[in-house]
């Protein structure tokens, strides 16, 4: 019963923080013709320059190095309401450039997930980065209403890492519309391929040293009966192609 209460409250509560913050994104896999690759790169951040600067709607990319999507890029725009997307007002010149774009170098095969909408988690979200080079993100798709377990025992780990003055960041993100639902996204910030090495302490250290060895064996059953599966993606961040960061 306390667990059951403390699920709900937790839900409540992010709930009403969500409605205040603008914690959506918006963006999508993008499979680029191959040998275009240049070319897309150096359209897309003539695209930015013009449309997408420091007082515009923003726009980041992010080239796959790792998994089945390798080679594909990541798009998207961060930070916004829900009636942001609403709101928008292009132009016809920044549409026609968008969809040249897109028809010149974009192969629309299905192969991508195509667009989502991601909500950011604040409460869940750990440490603090002024800028990285990579990430590492991982997708934990969960097993129906196991989601809530889930994301409370996310927190633990947050309170187990400030516990243990852990000096890695991350980002928590929750799928919003856009693939298979119940999906929980943790982006790991980088600064190159040294920050996948084994950490010490562990995972498992922390969490024990938080919250008792009882906690972690029970938290653990519920984070595995809970888990359909996971992937994780390396991601290299394309300055060229994203909105600058404000000075």
């Amino acid at each position: 019963m306390k667990r059951f209460i403390f699920t709900w409250l937790y839900i409540l509560v992010a709930f009403i923080w969500a409605q205040d913050s603008p914690s959506i994104m918006r963006g999508g896999y993008m499979k680029v013709y191959q040998g275009k690759e240049s070319s897309f790169e150096k359209s897309v951040a003539s695209h930015v320059s013009k449309w997408h600067g420091l007082s515009q709607w923003n726009q980041y990319a992010w080239r796959v190095e790792t998994g089945p999507r390798t080679g594909q890029y990541f798009v998207g725009t961060f930070g916004h309401y829900w009636k942001d997307f609403d709101d928008r007002v292009t132009t016809k010149e920044h549409d026609k450039d968008w969809e040249r774009i897109l028809s010149n170098f974009v192969d629309d095969d299905d192969e991508g997930d195509g667009s989502m909408f991601m909500k950011y988690n604040e409460k869940l979200s750990y440490g603090s980065v002024s800028g990285s080079s990579k990430l590492a993100v991982t997708y934990y798709y969960c097993r129906t209403n196991g989601i809530w377990d889930m994301m409370e025992i996310v927190g633990k780990v947050k309170a187990a890492n400030e516990k243990a003055d852990f000096e890695d960041s991350y980002d928590v993100y929750t799928k919003e519309s856009g693939g298979p639902n119940e999906v929980i996204i943790i982006v790991d910030f980088m600064d190159g391929y040294a920050d996948m090495a084994p950490i010490d302490p562990s995972l498992a250290e922390r969490y024990t040293a938080a919250h008792g060895e009882d906690d972690w064996k029970t938290d653990f059953e519920t984070w595995t009966d809970g888990l359909r599966w996971s992937e994780t993606e390396i991601m290299t961040y394309l300055p060229n192609m994203s909105t600058p960061p404000a000075k």
